[in-house]
C-alpha cells in the first residue's frame, strides 16, 4: 500500500476503532494529521529533506516514539500513544492485528494518537482576536522555564551544543534567502551574514562556556505561537521537534528566542517583554541575555527562509505569492531591526511600600518600554537559597529580611542592572526603595555607565495597601511575604523622593482604575 492509498483510507470514518462522523485533515510537507472528533492521529510521510529522513518504516516508528516521549513532557494529557496500523487481507486498514496471539504481523506504519483540541485555541490564531490574562502569561513563562530546567543535559563529549554545531543552521538560512529574494536584498542579506559570523566569533567563548555550565539541553526546538495552545485555559506546549537532534539540543535562550520574535512579529511586544522578564526571574539566567540578540536574528531568518521556500512554490504575481514575499521581507527587516535599531538603555526604579502595586505596575510598564524587570522579592529569596514562592518560618523570616540581607539584595539588583544594561537592554527595578541611599546607589551606577536613571514612586494610602496585601496573601502565589504589619513599619521609615531626584509620583488608588500611558511616556522619553 503506497502513501496516497494509506492517506485515502485514513480519511474514511469506518477505518477507525471508534465512532467517527467527519474527518478533516491538516497536511504539511512532512506529515498528515487526521482529526476524527475525539482523537487526532498523526502520520509521518516517507520523505527525506536532509534535516529529516522518514523514508524507512523503522525510522518512522522510532520518531513516533520520540515525538510521544518529548511532547509528553509538556502535554501529557494531549499525547496518548503510538498506534501501529495493519493491512488486512482485503487491502483495508486495521488498528488491530488479524493474527492470533502466537503469531506476529508486521505493522505497515505507525500513528501518533492525541486527544483532539480546538484549533482556534492555538495562540497563533487565538491572539488575533483575543488576549490571554497576565496569569496565563506567567504560567506560560513558568512552563517554558520548567522544561528548560528539568530537560536532559547534553553529554560533555557530544558534538551537540558545540559552537560550530550551533552556527551551521544559522549559515544554512542564507543560501535559500539569497536564491529566493530579489537582487536589491542581497547586500542587506550579506550584512546580516557578516554580522552573524562576527557575532559568532565574538561570542564563541561564551557559547563554549554555556555548554560547560549545562545550558545545552533537550529543548522544544520549535517554540512559536502555533505550537502553544490553551487546554482548559492553561497554556500548553506541543509539537516539539523530534526529527533532528541539532534543532532540539540547544540553549534554552535560543528556544525562547523563537517565541519572542514571533510575539514581536505579531504585534505583541508587551507580551514578549513580560514572558522574557518572568522567564529570567524563574531561571535567574540573566547571563543568557548576552546571546539573546544573536539568537533572535537567527530565529527571524529561519522564519524568513521558511516563507522564501513557500514563495518558490507559488505562481509569481498570485495573491499568495505576494503575501509570502511580504512576509519574507518583514522577517528580514525584523532581523535588521534587532541589530541596527537599538535604543539607549535606561534604569527605571519603582518605589513604594508593600501592597502599593509595584509588581503589577511593572508588567503594565512593559507596554511603554523595552526592558527587563528585576524584583527584590525574587532576588532576596534566590540569595537565601529558596524558591520565589517558598514560605519560611518566623525565625528564618528574621534572617531573610535582616538589614544585612536587604543590603545584599540591593547589591544583587545593582549587579543585575549593570549586567542587563551592558547587554543593551533597559531595566526596571521593582523594590520598596524605602531609603534614599539605596536609590542613590543606582543613580551613581547610571552615571558610571552613562545612562539615565529615573524613579517612579507609587504613593499608597494604608487602606489601598491593606486590601492588596490581603488579596495577595489569600492567593499565596506571590514572592512577597510582607503582611500588613510589615507594610505599616515600612510607612514609618519611608523616605519619599527628594527635589533632587528625577521622579514621577503616581497614586496607587488611581493606578487601580487607570494606567496613565501618556504621562509615563512623556516622563521616560
Amino acid at each position: 500500500m503506497n502513501i496516497e492509498q494509506l492517506i485515502d483510507q485514513l480519511c474514511q470514518p469506518q477505518t477507525y476503532p471508534h465512532a467517527v462522523e467527519v474527518i478533516t485533515t491538516i497536511e504539511t510537507h512532512i506529515s498528515v494529521v487526521f482529526l476524527t472528533g475525539e482523537f487526532a492521529y498523526k502520520l509521518k510521510k516517507p520523505v527525506d529533506f536532509g534535516f529529516l529522513d522518514f523514508t524507512q518504516k523503522k525510522d518512522r516508528a522510532f520518531f513516533c516514539q520520540q515525538e510521544l516521549r518529548l511532547n509528553q513532557r509538556t502535554a501529557p494529557d494531549l499525547y496518548l500513544a503510538v498506534v501501529p496500523i495493519y493491512e488486512t487481507q482485503d487491502g483495508q486498514i486495521s488498528f488491530e492485528s488479524s493474527h492470533s496471539a502466537d503469531q506476529t504481523e508486521e505493522p505497515i506504519d505507525y500513528l501518533v494518537k492525541m486527544n483532539q483540541f480546538e484549533p482556534n485555541w492555538v495562540l497563533g490564531r487565538y491572539l488575533t482576536d483575543h488576549t490571554i490574562t497576565l496569569e496565563q502569561e506567567s504560567l506560560l513563562a513558568k512552563r517554558i522555564a520548567d522544561l528548560h530546567q528539568t530537560a536532559n543535559r547534553v553529554a560533555s563529549d557530544s558534538h551537540l551544543g558545540e559552537p560550530e554545531t550551533l552556527l551551521q543552521p544559522m549559515l544554512d538560512n542564507f543560501p535559500t534567502l539569497l536564491k529566493n529574494c530579489s537582487s536589491d536584498y542581497k547586500p542587506r542579506l550579506q550584512k546580516l551574514l557578516d554580522w552573524t559570523n562576527q557575532q559568532f566569533n565574538d561570542l564563541r567563548p561564551l557559547l563554549v562556556q554555556r555548554k560547560q555550565q549545562g545550558f545545552i539541553c533537550e529543548c522544544h526546538g520549535d517554540l512559536h505561537l502555533d505550537n502553544i495552545t490553551l487546554i482548559n485555559d492553561i497554556p500548553t506546549l506541543f509539537d516539539g521537534i523530534e526529527f533532528n537532534d541539532e534543532f532540539r539540543w540547544i540553549d534554552g535562550i535560543s528556544d525562547l528566542a523563537f517565541l519572542l520574535i514571533d510575539l514581536e512579529f505579531r504585534g505583541q511586544p508587551a507580551f514578549k517583554r513580560r514572558i522574557l522578564s518572568q522567564y529570567l526571574q524563574i531561571t535567574g539566567d540573566y547571563a543568557a541575555l548576552e546571546l539573546l540578540g544573536f539568537y533572535q536574528v537567527y530565529r527571524s531568518l529561519v522564519r524568513a527562509k521558511i516563507s522564501a521556500l513557500r514563495l518558490n512554490q507559488l505562481t509569481k504575481g498570485s495573491p499568495e505569492h505576494n503575501y509570502y514575499k511580504q512576509i519574507t521581507i518583514q522577517y528580514i527587516e525584523q532581523a535588521e531591526t534587532e541589530i541596527f535599531d537599538k535604543q539607549v538603555p535606561q534604569i527605571v526604579l519603582l518605589q513604594g511600600i508593600s501592597g502599593s502595586g509595584k509588581s503589577y505596575f511593572s508588567k503594565q510598564l512593559l507596554q511603554q518600554i523595552e526592558a527587563v524587570v528585576i524584583s527584590s522579592d525574587i532576588e532576596r529569596k534566590r540569595l537565601f537559597g529558596i524558591n520565589a514562592t517558598d514560605r519560611v518560618s518566623e525565625s528564618d523570616k528574621k534572617a531573610l529580611y535582616s538589614a544585612e540581607m536587604s543590603q545584599q539584595t540591593y547589591q544583587r539588583l545593582q549587579s543585575l542592572a549593570k549586567q542587563i544594561t551592558q547587554f543593551g537592554l533597559s531595566v526596571i527595578v521593582d523594590a520598596t526603595f524605602l531609603k534614599q541611599e539605596h536609590r542613590q546607589a543606582f543613580y551613581n551606577l547610571a552615571d558610571q555607565l552613562g545612562y539615565e536613571c529615573k524613579l517612579i514612586y507609587i504613593d499608597s494610602d494604608s487602606e489601598t495597601a491593606e486590601q492588596a496585601i490581603a488579596q495577595r496573601l489569600s492567593l499565596n502565589i506571590d514572592p512577597s511575604d510582607a503582611d500588613i504589619q510589615v507594610m505599616q513599619r515600612q510607612r514609618k521609615v519611608l523616605e519619599t523622593p527628594t527635589e533632587n531626584e528625577a521622579a514621577l509620583t503616581l497614586k496607587a488608588s488611581e493606578l487601580r482604575k487607570f494606567f496613565p500611558a501618556d504621562l509615563i511616556q512623556e516622563f521616560l522619553f
